[in-house]
């Protein structure tokens, strides 16, 4: 063994690994501790470089990473384990064995490849669908197609190196292009905020850009309108329902009709009546408890579809759970559903609404209320005018407002007064109304 360490003919300096070599042939350092340990650091700089791309998800109880994997649309996959050390080997195993393939080189770039707002955007959702309901991923993958993809100068930019003044010129460029109100935009911008609050929690940069800075006088501010057509005047009411009655006579097996019938006393979404059941009624009032909601393969997030529609035993918010008293109107109704589907013997479960073994489709609805409109001669008015009339109703003939706040199944007074209250009466009946109450004093 030779106990000299050469020297490099251009630098004259010793190389870490002449060094090395040296203290192994010389009996310095053992050859298998060194590779152990050149191995437990290779892997800790594996981890240190990676750690943004592993979270938990307590509700599944499973640890997740982010995979990089061209065969994906989004260029990434999702793996998960039980323990965060079997998802950390993972991460290992993955980047040790396509070093080679330079996937990322955690040794010439310990930072994470730095990304696009479009790429950053695809992970994010693919971590979101993991949290939230399908619907919640199919609203926020349309408004990115709508609102963002028509932008390559912008989502094609590192999120990164984004500023302040490219989200404020991004926004107005949006907002010059769509007549935009106050809901829509706001979830609009919320796609970016999300996103990049994203990069924030996995520490892929310390600090969000995010703001909105717009011209506000471009945003269509949602106003409570009068009225005319947004709900049913007590004379289209009553002849909506005869005609109603007039589809049931012509189809004496199809209980939609009675669904629109039944609204009217109930006041209820068009997923939250077509999940009502037998069973949900107890001592004259009904659980609402239940919604019929579409599904949504989202596995492929540029590719989603919907796979049906299914009952879910939660409706759109805690304050939705609610009872309401059944009038005698509601009570014959029900009774005339029940009888239909006995003659018929096509039921499922125990619920009101079906045929051939499934629970009818908002389709099915929503083409009797269009028909029916057509039919009668007034302005088509979806389900939803009915439970604004239910509430306009209710109020108008002295309930209070907490009571039909209550009855909706609304969180807070302030949704039930602006968008759900109107005037029943006719124009002259008001102006009859105060006339007197002035002509009075």
């Amino acid at each position: 063994m030779s106990n000299k360490i050469s020297r490099t003919s251009d630098k004259n300096e010793i190389t870490t690994e002449q060094l090395l070599r040296f203290a192994v042939e010389n009996g310095i350092l053992n050859l298998t501790s060194v590779k152990a340990q050149m191995e437990e650091m290779k892997n800790e700089q594996i981890l240190a470089s990676h750690q943004q791309s592993i979270w938990h998800n307590e509700k599944e109880g499973y640890y997740y990473c982010c995979l990089p994997d061209q065969s994906k649309k989004s260029g990434w996959r999702n793996v998960k384990r039980r323990k965060r050390e079997d998802i950390e080997n993972v991460l290992i195993e993955f980047y040790s064995t396509h070093e080679e393939e330079n996937v990322q080189n955690v040794f010439s770039d310990p930072k994470p490849k730095a990304r696009t707002v479009e790429e950053l955007f695809w992970e994010f959702l693919e971590y979101k669908k993991q949290l939230v309901k399908p619907a919640t991923i199919v609203r926020m993958q349309s408004d990115w197609e709508r609102f963002y993809t028509p932008h390559p100068e912008f989502i094609r930019k590192s999120y990164k190196q984004l500023k302040k003044t490219d989200i404020d010129l991004f926004f107005n460029s949006v907002v010059n292009e769509h007549s935009l109100k106050d809901k829509a935009f706001h979830n609009m911008c919320g796609i970016l905020k999300q996103t990049l609050q994203y990069a924030v929690d996995s520490e892929y940069m310390e600090e969000s850009p995010y703001r909105v800075n717009i011209n506000k006088k471009k945003i269509v501010h949602q106003r409570k309108t009068s009225g005319t057509g947004q709900i049913y005047t007590p004379e289209e009411k009553e002849k909506l329902i005869v005609e109603m009655e007039h589809r049931l006579a012509n189809n004496p097996d199809s209980t939609a009709p009675l669904a629109v019938m039944l609204d009217f006393e109930l006041g209820l979404r068009k997923g939250e009546i077509l999940a009502l059941a037998k069973s949900d009624i107890q001592d004259g009032r009904i659980h609402i408890h239940k919604q019929v909601v579409e599904k949504f393969d989202v596995s492929d997030l540029k590719n989603i579809r919907s796979v049906g529609f299914e009952v879910v035993s939660y409706v759109k918010s805690e304050d939705g759970d609610r009872w309401l008293p059944l009038t005698k109107r509601a009570q014959d109704i029900i009774d005339r559903i029940l009888k239909i589907n006995e003659r018929r013997g096509d039921g499922y479960g125990d619920f009101f609404f079906v045929r051939e073994g499934h629970i009818l489709s908002p389709d099915a609805i929503d083409a009797q209320m269009r028909r029916g409109c057509q039919y009668i001669g007034i302005q088509v008015k979806t389900m939803h005018k009915i439970r604004k009339t239910y509430g306009s109703q209710l109020y108008n003939n002295g309930v209070s407002l907490s009571t039909v706040k209550t009855m909706l199944g609304h969180a807070d007074e302030t949704t039930t007064l602006k968008y759900y209250i109107y005037d029943t009466h006719e124009v002259e009946e008001r102006d009859q109304a105060v006339l007197a109450a002035l002509e009075a004093t």
